[in-house]
């Protein structure tokens, strides 16, 4: 089983182990504690909002890290064309707003909270890469890019959060699949915070 699929495996068990960082699991705090409930605060939206001056603490990332985040979230995300890989979060699974991580890459930290336990939310995970990194340039053409949007990288090493910027006319969220269950694309917020590893740990390409 390669990496990838392996992942895809853990991930629809809910649990928390990927060797090269990739996780989805209740977040923790930065003193290593364990959070598997969070709170819904009524000022958290999903606009883009950067960790610095009023708005918070900056995190101190490398951009190079977060940049490596999104690409390698939009990798798994493709991994089957035809069946693109979805993050699900169930108002059922994240009672009061709940955190999950999802890659660490050296000095960043990619986490999904569910900002409403009253709704089904499910998003791809491309998506959740163009959220980051604000898209890419289109596939054989590099002269021309996809439309760029704000992104959470635009807020340089500080660090910060932004609702996941979906791409409604993707045909995954026309299937049945994504359609009966009642998912919808809303209430899904991206951040990029410090990872707390020291060091430099091994490569991991």
């Amino acid at each position: 089983m390669s990496p990838l699929s392996t992942l895809s495996y853990l991930y629809t068990l809910g649990l928390a182990s990927y060797a090269s960082g990739l996780v989805i699991t209740p977040s923790t705090s930065s003193d290593g504690g364990d959070l598997t409930i969070q709170t819904c605060f009524k000022g958290e939206t999903s606009s883009l909002l950067c960790y610095r001056g009023t708005n918070g603490t900056s995190q101190d990332v490398t951009p190079a890290d977060v940049a490596y985040i999104a690409n390698y979230l939009r990798r798994y995300g493709r991994e089957n064309p035809k069946k693109p890989n979805f993050l699900t979060m169930k108002g059922a699974d994240t009672a009061d707003c709940g955190e999950w991580s999802l890659y660490t890459r050296k000095s960043a930290k990619a986490v999904a909270k569910h900002l409403d336990p009253k709704i089904d939310s499910s998003v791809l995970f491309e998506d959740i890469a163009n959220t980051i990194d604000g898209g890419v340039k289109t596939p054989g053409n590099a002269t021309i890019p996809i439309t760029h949007h704000a992104s959470v990288a635009d807020c340089l090493s500080d660090g910060g959060s932004l609702g996941v910027v979906v791409n409604a006319t993707h045909p995954a969220y026309l299937t049945p699949e994504y359609l009966a269950p009642g998912f919808t694309t809303k209430g899904i917020l991206i951040k990029i915070v410090a990872s707390g590893v020291t060091g430099e740990p091994e490569e991991d390409e």
